[in-house]
């Protein structure tokens, strides 16, 4: 809860709802400086004209060190980073910085889509856990369904596939900017720059519309300002690392402590690109439309449960339509259900975490998900809510019954089978990255969209086999209400 009250300060002051959504981003809401006064189109607001929102940066050479202005918002900046709580802090840096890549959920059911009232409980599913090679022979839980008749084959693939709209050049760079918000000419992504600058003026017009984001554009770097997020922080930072990593952007000679020179290292950012980052003015804030597609954008899976009133009810009433202009323009499928929408991506590339994914930890976060649901998920189709509460002893008896089954056939990481307790932590923190799960106090929540990678629901599910007794939970009592 202070995480979520921290979060929410710092959204409202840097130009967000304060409805610790995605509303806005940039440095600080303060009072016009020259280099923002700057930014303004001859006709107008820069924002209101695509041009304006691709700018260019002053050109000069990139190895050129910030000037004056730059280093005095940088000082302002690391003060306000050095006071900060943590949570506060990490919040300030994503809308600072805005370097977050999107997060989506990877693979699309086989089966013909549902209609938008399915509930995720009891629609279809997909079974990347069921594969004869990652399940020992013969084990219960292995049932396929096969592909309903007349489904719709999925789009891509062949080598004479037409680009659709937007054009496949458009699509890619969007993609591109999505997960990789700060290109730099010499950086891992710099051969983009020239497709980013050939589609500079679509692109702009595109974010800005549909997300509110702008594009700037300069000498050796583009970058898509992207609005706050929440559990997004640069890796390795805290409030002191921070305040150090806006002074070493500003030029400052003194020694930066490791995680910052890493990020430096990563960015490789030219003078250009630090003052775009920190002296770049708020994005405006959002309308009820805007943050819901930033978050379909952005994040695995929105559930009406969680947004704000004014944002709940514009997506109930227009969910798909919001989520096919999100998916058409960044190539994504949309999955809508009665607890909310999910834009999946099933080349699993517009993602900074992947599940599905190889490594012990997303095999066994899959698993842990895929049994729970089969404990725990409510019979009724009619009043499922969109999350149950999970026994705590029922967490531990899973994992160790996974542990059991996979630990040592599979492959999986020593340290992890040597201390379970890590395991458990860290398998329950992806799938609460990724929307499956959620914390409630001590214990945790299974939230409706984890039944997507479950196999299909059965009247009596079987009790658990596995040595560590996993008790029959009853159905009573075990509910969140809505």
């Amino acid at each position: 809860m202070e995480r979520q009250r921290a979060a929410v300060e710092v959204a409202a002051a840097t130009g967000g709802s304060g409805t610790g959504r995605p509303g806005g981003a940039g440095r600080p809401a303060g009072p016009a400086r020259p280099q923002d006064r700057a930014q303004t189109h001859p006709q107008g607001r820069a924002e209101d004209h695509p041009q304006g929102r691709a700018q260019a940066r002053p050109q000069g050479r990139p190895e050129d060190r910030p000037g004056p202005e730059v280093a005095a918002a940088a000082e302002e900046l690391a003060a306000r980073f050095a006071a900060a709580e943590p949570a506060a802090a990490d919040l300030l840096a994503s809308a600072v910085f805005g370097a977050h890549g999107a997060r989506h959920l990877g693979g699309a059911p086989r089966q013909a889509e549902p209609g938008p009232g399915t509930s995720w409980w009891h629609g279809p599913t997909v079974h990347h856990s069921t594969s004869p090679l990652f399940r020992p022979l013969g084990y219960r839980r292995i049932r396929r369904e096969a592909p309903a008749q007349g489904a719709a084959r999925p789009t891509g693939g062949g080598r004479h596939r037409k680009p659709e709209r937007p054009t496949t050049e458009v699509r890619t760079a969007a993609r591109l900017l999505t997960a990789h918000p700060l290109v730099t000419a010499d950086g891992p992504h710099g051969a983009a720059l020239a497709l980013i600058r050939r589609h500079a003026e679509a692109l702009a017009e595109g974010f800005h519309t549909l997300l509110g984001y702008r594009l700037t554009l300069g000498p050796a770097h583009a970058r898509l300002h992207k609005a706050p997020l929440p559990g997004r922080p640069l890796p390795g930072l805290d409030p002191a690392g921070y305040a150090a990593l806006v002074r070493a952007l500003a030029g400052d000679p003194a020694p930066a402590p490791p995680p910052v020179r890493a990020l430096l290292d990563h960015w490789r950012p030219p003078a250009a690109l630090a003052a775009d980052l920190l002296t770049a003015p708020p994005l405006p804030a959002a309308d009820p439309g805007t943050a819901v597609r930033r978050l379909l954008a952005e994040t695995p899976v929105v559930l009406y449960d969680d947004l704000a009133p004014a944002e709940r009810e514009h997506l109930r009433g227009a969910a798909a339509a919001e989520a096919e202009r999100v998916a058409d323009f960044l190539g994504l499928t949309a999955e809508v259900r009665a607890e909310g929408v999910a834009l999946l991506d099933p080349a699993d590339e517009l993602t900074d975490l992947a599940l599905p994914g190889p490594g012990t930890l997303a095999q066994a976060a899959l698993l842990l998900a895929e049994r729970l649901v089969e404990d725990l998920r409510p019979a009724d189709t009619a009043t499922a809510p969109p999350a149950v509460l999970i026994p705590d002893a029922l967490i531990d008896g899973t994992l160790g019954d996974i542990t059991d089954d996979y630990g040592m056939s599979a492959g999986w990481d020593a340290g992890y089978l040597a201390d379970l307790a890590a395991f458990r932590r860290d398998a329950l923190d992806l799938l609460h990255r990724m929307g499956l799960a959620a914390p409630a106090g001590r214990t945790w929540l299974l939230r409706a969209p984890a039944a997507r990678y479950a196999p299909r629901a059965e009247p009596e599910p079987p009790a658990g086999s596995g040595r560590h007794s996993r008790p029959s939970v009853p159905a009573q009592g075990r509910v969140l209400s809505r």
